[in-house]
């Protein structure tokens, strides 16, 4: 007989961000959004703040969802006040090409009744664009 182990919270909250790039990013389910994002919530994500879910779903429009498929998530730790994810590192997949691109970023959630609540987000948008060009890299250094 085997133990079973209990699920702790930061496993809870680790699994409802990967449902989260799972079924809203990969697959566009907008009841996901209402279900795991606050009607109250707000995303901070770099200089652009969106608050609740009607807005949120505006980001995934067509065809901005189907741009990048997400395929792997890593670097899930736990805060100290929050659930966090830091050194985040997010494999994804340009539909259009084919490319994939290793993307790095950093986010902080707040999660409360198995919701959403505040996140804080980071990504490096730049590197992903580099990543996915067909353009030679640019030296900056």
């Amino acid at each position: 007989m085997s133990a079973s182990h209990p699920i702790t919270s930061l496993d809870q909250n680790k699994q409802l961000v990967i449902r989260w790039f799972e079924e809203v990013w990969n697959k566009g389910n907008r009841d996901t959004i209402a279900q795991l994002f606050a009607p109250d919530g707000v995303i901070y994500d770099g200089d652009r703040i969106i608050r609740g879910p009607a807005e949120f779903e505006k980001i995934l429009r067509p065809p901005a969802r189907r741009i990048l498929q997400f395929q792997n998530l890593s670097g899930f730790s736990p805060g100290r006040r929050r659930p966090r994810v830091r050194s985040l590192v997010l494999e994804c997949k340009h539909i259009v090409t084919g490319k994939t691109a290793q993307v790095t970023g950093t986010s902080i959630v707040r999660i409360k009744d198995g919701r959403f609540v505040e996140a804080w987000q980071n990504w490096d948008a730049a590197g992903m664009a580099a990543q996915l060009s067909d353009q030679p890299p640019v030296q900056l250094f």
